[in-house]
């Protein structure tokens, strides 16, 4: 009883450890598209396929123009909360085009993209952020969305000229972001190796974390402790004879 209670400490000791190595998520974005309609039509992200590749942009209304801006409310930006009174702004998607083949995963649709966003203030005098990323992931059917992360084979870049919140991101340099698409019409499909053409309404979330953080010494040493214990034990058991 006593082996399994110190191999127990020990691997929980282990997990206490595992976790206070991650920093915790910060989310520095938060929004809404500002016109989800349905009177006027809503603003929408649109998936523009040509030959083997796909563009995503945007469109205002469903029929209005392409590649323009599109109004958005902001509910948290940097560390403030804006609610009830939102923040406006416009977003902007610049280059994001797919790389590589798309592919069915899970009776979704995938594929991986690169580009840019831009959030900027109604006058676009100020960047409230601007998301660079490559390989970021698109999937889904009638509902889905584009997620980036700081992962092996994936880059996010954030920056600002809100001096707030380019602060909140120098001392946060894990970043991710995630845009959620609903409403997608027609669902998500494969046309010549790409995803065919689309449209859909979304909201956005971005989130930093720190650099992984260093345990107190307290915790290393109870780790420690724990692992030692339980290793011991383990020999201790391993020497006595055996019993029938």
């Amino acid at each position: 009883m006593k082996v399994v209670s110190f191999r127990a400490l020990a691997l929980a000791s282990l997990a206490s450890l595992a976790m206070a190595t991650s920093g915790n998520a910060i989310t520095i974005l938060q929004y809404t598209q500002a016109n989800r309609g349905p009177t006027p039509p809503a603003d929408q992200i649109i998936g523009d396929q040509t030959g083997s590749s796909t563009i995503l942009t945007t469109r205002l209304g469903s029929s209005g123009a392409i590649g323009a801006p599109i109004p958005i409310l902001i509910s948290r930006l940097g560390l403030l909360d804006f609610n009830p009174v939102n923040l406006p702004a416009f977003l902007s998607l610049q280059n994001v085009v797919s790389a590589g083949a798309a592919t069915t995963v899970n009776g979704e649709v995938t594929q991986l993209y690169n580009g840019t966003i831009v959030i900027n203030n109604p006058t676009g005098t100020i960047n409230y952020l601007t998301i660079g990323f490559t390989n970021a992931v698109l999937s889904g059917t009638a509902g889905g969305g584009l997620k980036g992360a700081d992962v092996p084979g994936q880059t996010v870049t954030l920056s600002s000229t809100d001096p707030a919140v380019a602060a909140v991101i120098a001392a946060n340099p894990v970043q991710n972001f995630g845009l959620g698409f609903s409403g997608i019409t027609p669902p998500l499909s494969i046309v010549s190796n790409t995803i065919g053409d689309f449209a859909a309404v979304h909201v956005g979330t971005v989130d930093v974390n720190p650099t992984a953080v260093v345990p107190e010494p307290s915790g290393i040493a109870m780790a420690g402790m724990a692992m030692i214990a339980g290793l011991g034990c383990l020999g201790w058991r391993r020497r006595q004879p055996s019993q029938a």
